[in-house]
């Protein structure tokens, strides 16, 4: 029975094996170099010089070992998740997996409660660009837990553990004839990481957020007993946007519902923020929304807006794209050519397909990496080994690539009410420059007597009722001359607050903690903490994503 866990557990040491000399040797030679011109007067322009060589070579490794690794990761995790549904008893396994974890928060309470608790997840193998200092000063506890349990087609309900992921939903629910109603499109996102961060998806103007359809979580709390928590429960809505702050997450049941075999997808050029606004305001507050709403904007005065509704047929004359073929530009570059050909388009996209429509190109981050990407040569020899894993990426960082991208890079989501949207393109524009610049919309709820991190939107009087907001997804190098990565985030940080918006918390935040206070309604979120001693179990949140609040020698 531990067969497959102990070869997983190999599997992950062979690829930290291969990987982390190259990583180890750039951060020698990083900092060897650093010394170097530091003695000899010589760091200025050479420094600058080196950082921008050593960031551009990451091509050469992400090429030849990222990829190629990447991709046997791949086919061991998928014959892993095959053997497990075919041959073993998940749910026994998963218990006996978080009696472990609740026997290693036991050992915690057991010594004194050392210092605040933290999952042991390696920081390299979260998708997001934070590093996880923490995690080398906290009590560690192993929550891996990657399988999923069960699913009741009759009241449509989903059980899985919080490490599985987009890729393993998908393997498992379509070819019984399901799907999620939230399905975020890279297949490296964890179940676990959509609950504790946030999730959003271009259904979420029809289902909400990530966390919405989420119908119980099960949890380990801080005094090592063991919950399921349903949304009668306070508990329950403190967990979406906690960062795994308030209890360990052992496993999520999730709303499913019936899938179809394609997309009918349309594509609508627009010609500035303004036309923009005008069009996606109509489609997502229609009496009949599409079932998926996307947009991208190319620059200021370029842009597409995306519907797609489920469907079973291809029609005569109906065009079937198979957009995901490894031969085929990236998504959002054959979304580009009905922009720049001026023209709308409709064609029918297989649902698979659809879902990982950003998954090749890690939506255009690819192009960072691998420059020669959109080349038709390199695509058509080597496009079946991408993408490339953001976990691996991140573990050949060295740190003057990690402080390079920190200062010309930007990850960041703005979560703005829709009137605002026209407002925020605005403003991101004039800040960062970014593009493209993604749109997604969504629903932020009222939820009653227990409001969680977000709060209830004004205009919203019982559980329930709704206000539509605009995610403006801002991905890649800043195009504003003298950017300042400070002033810039900070600027769009105010803004948010002003305006009743909230920061996508999967990469850094620059606010205080007061400023952080003022965004997210923290009231549940105390009181919760302090009922259930994660106060004392757990660092706040915001010490988990504060680019100003990093633990490096000690816990405080």
């Amino acid at each position: 029975a531990e067969y497959m866990g102990i070869l997983r557990q190999c599997l992950f040491m062979t690829m930290s094996l291969l990987l982390a000399p190259v990583s180890w040797g750039f951060r020698l030679f990083s900092s060897a170099m650093d010394t170097f011109l530091n003695v000899t007067g010589l760091k200025g322009p050479l420094w600058n010089l080196f950082v921008y060589i050593l960031t551009n070579q990451r091509s050469f490794l992400v090429f030849f070992f990222v990829m190629p690794l990447s991709f046997v990761f791949d086919c061991f995790w998928r014959l892993r998740t095959w053997y497990i549904a075919k041959y073993r008893s998940a749910p026994e396994e998963h218990d006996v997996r978080v009696k472990k974890i609740q026997a290693r928060v036991r050992e915690w309470n057991d010594k004194g409660k050392p210092s605040r608790m933290c999952t042991a997840r390696p920081g390299w193998l979260t998708v997001s660009p934070r590093h996880c200092q923490y995690k080398n000063v906290l009590f560690t506890v192993d929550t891996t837990l990657t399988d999923i349990l069960s699913l009741d087609t009759s009241s449509r309900i989903l059980r899985v553990e919080p490490s599985v992921n987009i890729l393993q939903i998908l393997d498992y629910l379509l070819p019984r004839g399901f799907t999620l109603p939230v399905l975020p499109e890279l297949d490296e996102l964890t179940i676990g990481g959509l609950v504790n961060g946030y999730g959003i998806e271009t259904a979420s103007h029809k289902y909400g957020l990530f966390n919405e359809i989420c119908v119980a979580f099960e949890l380990v709390l801080p005094d090592g007993s063991l919950v399921r928590v349903t949304k009668e429960d306070k508990l329950f809505h403190t967990i979406p946007w906690s960062f795994g702050t308030v209890a360990f997450l052992t496993a999520i049941e999730l709303r499913v519902i019936p899938a179809a075999k394609y997309v009918r997808h349309k594509y609508i050029p627009v010609h500035s923020f303004k036309e923009c606004t005008d069009l996606w305001t109509e489609l997502q507050t229609s009496a009949t929304p599409p079932e998926f709403l996307e947009g991208f904007m190319y620059n200021d005065k370029e842009g597409v807006i995306m519907a797609a509704d489920f469907t079973n047929e291809i029609k005569a004359g109906d065009r079937l794209n198979n957009i995901n073929w490894w031969f085929k530009p990236y998504f959002f570059m054959h979304a580009l050519t009905f922009v720049k050909e001026n023209r709308a388009g409709e064609e029918i996209i297989p649902l698979r397909q659809y879902y990982q429509r950003h998954n090749r190109s890690i939506f255009w981050a690819l192009q960072d990496q691998i420059p020669i990407c959109h080349n038709a040569l390199f695509r058509t020899l080597f496009g079946w080994l991408l993408p490339p894993r953001v976990a691996f990426l991140k573990l050949i960082e060295s740190p003057a690539v990690t402080k390079f991208y920190e200062e010309n890079y930007v990850m960041q989501d703005w979560l703005v009410p829709l009137e605002k949207m026209e407002e925020v393109m605005d403003l991101c524009h004039k800040e960062l420059a970014v593009y493209p610049l993604w749109l997604c919309p969504h629903r932020v709820y009222n939820s009653g007597k227990w409001q969680g991190k977000l709060r209830a939107p004004k205009g919203t009087k019982k559980e329930g009722d709704f206000v539509h907001y605009v995610d403006a997804a801002t991905i890649g190098p800043p195009g504003v001359k003298n950017f300042n990565t400070v002033k810039a985030i900070t600027a769009l940080e105010t803004y948010l607050k002003k305006v009743g918006g909230y920061q996508g918390n999967y990469s850094y935040t620059y606010q205080t903690r007061e400023d952080y206070r003022e965004m997210f309604d923290h009231t549940l979120y105390d009181e919760v903490r302090k009922e259930y001693g994660g106060d004392v179990a757990f660092p706040e949140s915001y010490d988990k994503i504060s680019r100003k609040n990093q633990w490096k020698k000690k816990d405080n």
